[in-house]
């Protein structure tokens, strides 16, 4: 698999962190979620670690 370029990496990471604000401002604001929101937001979470675990190994790449 070829690596993800960090400029892509911060990308993804921020379109996910930017969904998981909205979802959290739907959830404070209109209730609770149902099963398969929690699902999204259980899954959206994961793939946020681990875009942040890429994200850190291409920034220290680019910094050896």
């Amino acid at each position: 698999m070829a690596s993800r370029s960090v400029d892509e990496l911060r990308d993804e990471l921020k379109r996910l962190m930017q969904q998981h604000i909205e979802s959290v401002d739907a959830e404070t604001f209109l209730g609770r979620l149902d099963e398969e929101e929690l699902l999204q937001v259980q899954q959206r979470l994961k793939r946020i670690r681990e875009v942040s675990a890429e994200l850190l190994l291409a920034l220290r790449r680019s910094a050896a």
